[in-house]
């Protein structure tokens, strides 16, 4: 049998581990959300999280890992935010979300605009990731209205809409006294709208009107 004392060390030490490279991992998001990649240094981070300069290259490699990862912890960070609530109508749980997502985009204003408008050509490594958490938020929007996610017209409809609603997220962003956060999901739903409605100039057979019936039925009345 396993010597118990030897198994709770292991244990132990697997949990000190895991809880270290968090620290690490929530201190470089928070740097990375205030400054440029250029303007953190890896002693930063380590220095933010309370832990030796070694640790970051034993759990990530180097400061580009850990920018990588951090990267991949905001995605997964929106994902969360951009959530649906399945117990309550489409019109709602549209809205939470967008509300949500754009809570989470001003809590980490810096790194929310150089994802947002750093494009491809910025990191291209770090723009796959921002980009897998489009494609998904995407798929689950349809879904949720009750649409194909695979259908190209709603796929294109979906990557302008996104698109329209990132450049509003980054005015926003920068001009936070001008609308409230419920102006904005409002504004962001009628630009949901008006793709969907006009989805059909792409593919004639493709009946968005449920949708967008889902869509405007905000609960209010």
């Amino acid at each position: 049998m396993p010597d118990k004392t030897v198994t709770h060390a292991a244990t132990s030490r697997a949990a000190q581990a895991a809880e270290t490279r968090q620290r690490l991992l929530a201190a470089a998001v928070d740097l990375f959300s205030t400054r440029s990649y250029e303007h953190v240094a890896a002693g930063d981070i380590a220095k933010a999280a309370g832990v030796a300069h070694g640790l970051l290259f034993h759990y990530f490699g180097c400061k580009r890992g850990i920018y990588l990862q951090a990267i991949r912890e905001a995605v997964d960070q929106l994902d969360e935010a951009f959530s649906f609530e399945p117990a309550l109508p489409p019109a709602q749980q549209l809205r939470r979300a967008l509300t949500s997502n754009l809570r989470y985009l001003s809590s980490r204003r810096g790194l929310a605009l150089r994802l947002v408008l750093g494009g491809r050509g910025a990191d291209p490594e770090a723009w796959e990731v921002f980009e897998g958490g489009r494609w998904r938020a995407i798929g689950a929007t349809w879904t949720m209205l009750g649409l194909d996610p695979e259908n190209h017209a709603l796929r294109l409809t979906g990557r302008a809409a996104v698109a329209a609603i990132d450049e509003a997220t980054v005015y926003w962003l920068n001009n936070e006294g001008e609308f409230s956060a419920e102006v904005m999901v409002e504004y962001m739903v009628e630009l949901m709208v008006a793709g969907l409605r006009s989805a059909a100039a792409l593919d004639p057979g493709l009946d968005t009107a449920a949708a967008v019936d889902r869509l405007l039925d905000t609960g209010r009345q």
